[in-house]
């Protein structure tokens, strides 16, 4: 592989990353199961577990999550950071930290739960097209805040 087509995988792979966030926070089913393999697996971890809490395998296991995410949430914004990876040729792994926002909104403005996540991933290459075949989302810790309504907002 050249140096310039590591380089093209690298940001093909980063785009993939945000890809996903942003299908999560538009709540985009098509989209977020266009960064999956048709094959491919989602497991979630509390804080410090060593196994996952859920696990969905498959597009239509995966098929859930956007209405989950609408449903539970008056809005999300995930935030990708530190995407290392390692590339051998047509697979990929790689780690992302994330700092995933969570809106609860309310009569007085509403709640923020900030989630930060490790994700440790695995990635392949087929018909020259990069997408998730395994991602593991680590909850590493949360916080919330209180979040103003548009009227006390500084911005407003």
């Amino acid at each position: 592989m050249t140096h310039h087509d590591e380089l093209a995988d690298r940001s093909e792979l980063t785009e993939l990353a945000y890809r996903y966030a942003s299908a999560v926070d538009a709540r985009d089913r098509d989209a977020f199961l266009a960064v999956f393999h048709s094959d491919g697996r989602l497991s979630t971890f509390a804080p410090n577990a060593t196994e996952p809490f859920s696990v969905q395998t498959g597009h239509r296991e995966l098929a859930w999550i956007p209405p989950v995410m609408r449903d539970r949430f008056t809005a999300t914004m995930h935030v990708m950071t530190n995407h290392l990876l390692r590339i051998e040729g047509d697979t990929a792994t790689g780690s992302i930290y994330c700092s995933a926002r969570h809106l609860f909104a309310n009569a007085m403005g509403g709640m923020d739960l900030v989630v930060l996540i490790r994700y440790e991933d695995q990635y392949r290459r087929d018909d020259g097209e990069w997408r998730i075949l395994d991602r593991e989302i680590h909850f590493l810790w949360s916080e919330t805040h209180s979040v103003l309504t548009p009227e006390q907002s500084v911005m407003a």
